[in-house]
């Protein structure tokens, strides 16, 4: 009677990488007018290399910097947002239907703004200089998630709060559309039984990516104590 070989053993597998720690750093609101930013080098770097700058460039540069008050100073959530698409839909067949569009567009070919490339430079270097505060005040004021503690490290020094992961629930929000679409930007709310109130972390850039992470890193302990 022939003897069948012995299968091969299998090769161990390597053991799987988690994650230690999760990163969560709040933001201020001026993080959304990045857009403006932008355009105010784009518009300085064009008006400097033409003089006084194309026609309706001032224009241009004025309505990103109105679009950003905007979503800094309502918040449009989703049924707000469908309404006003809803509304601006209704306006365009109206104004095709009754011809009164042609006396907003003559209105705006006629607004000419004139900035020179000394305002946009000016005004992509104040940006600038805000955004450097930003980046080195989140150094020190963020949120780290563990295992089984949160910690939120804050100032200079580095002043410690811990909480405590057991019980403790999260929640991912998306209050405004435009800051998603401008920063991927939402809220993150966490409620735990030692705690009086929620604790509200808000604009989390990439907060999809942040939540999934999270949830990663958190489900690694409820694995273990299973």
């Amino acid at each position: 009677m022939s003897e069948v070989p012995d299968a091969p053993a299998p090769s161990p597998s390597a053991p799987e990488r988690t994650l230690e720690r999760v990163i969560v750093r709040p933001y201020p609101k001026v993080i959304f007018f990045w857009l403006t930013w932008i355009v105010s080098l784009v518009a300085g770097i064009v008006a400097g290399s033409h003089g006084a700058g194309p026609e309706h460039l001032g224009t241009v540069w004025m309505c990103v910097f109105a679009f950003n008050l905007l979503v800094i100073s309502f918040d449009f959530n989703e049924v707000i947002s469908i309404m006003v698409l809803a509304l601006l839909g209704v306006l365009v067949f109206a104004g095709l239907y009754f011809d009164f569009l042609g006396v907003v567009g003559d209105f705006f070919r006629s607004l000419d703004l004139e900035m020179n490339a000394a305002f946009y430079f000016t005004m992509f270097g104040f940006f600038t200089l805000i955004y450097l505060v930003v980046f080195v005040k989140t150094r020190f004021d963020y949120w780290e998630f563990r295992h089984n503690e949160v910690i939120h490290r804050r100032g200079i020094f580095a002043d410690i709060k811990r909480y405590s992961t057991e019980d403790l629930r999260w929640f991912k929000e998306i209050p405004d559309v435009l800051e998603r679409i401008l920063c991927g930007a939402g809220r993150m709310i966490l409620t735990t039984p030692r705690e009086p109130h929620p604790i509200v972390i808000e604009h989390v850039v990439g907060i999809s990516r942040i939540d999934e992470r999270v949830a990663d890193i958190l489900g690694v302990k409820r694995v273990t104590m299973n």
